[in-house]
């Protein structure tokens, strides 16, 4: 198990780093900033590949936390966005 770990949560945490850094690449002024999208990232990461990883039995691949690290981190990036939007900047 430990083995899986040290191989499978790199993945889970650049997922969370991607999807953190794209979301606010791509939103410029409609979210909080860097720092708490890339943190929002991360823990949706870890979430979503820890229910992952109790669900399917079998070892999936590094592409895969990947992928799953990166979905996980943006369902919770929409989630807090819907949920708690920012204010938006006068113009």
């Amino acid at each position: 198990m430990s083995e899986y770990l040290v191989q499978m949560l790199p993945m889970l945490l650049l997922g969370g780093l991607i999807s953190g850094w794209l979301t606010e690449a791509l939103s410029r002024a409609g979210g909080y900033g860097l720092i708490p999208d890339m943190v929002l990232g991360l823990a949706g990461s870890v979430i979503m590949g820890a229910a992952m990883w109790l669900m399917v039995s079998r070892d999936a691949g590094m592409v895969t936390m990947l992928l799953v690290g990166c979905a996980g981190a943006a369902l919770a990036i929409v989630a807090q966005r819907g949920l708690w939007p920012s204010g938006r900047l006068a113009t």
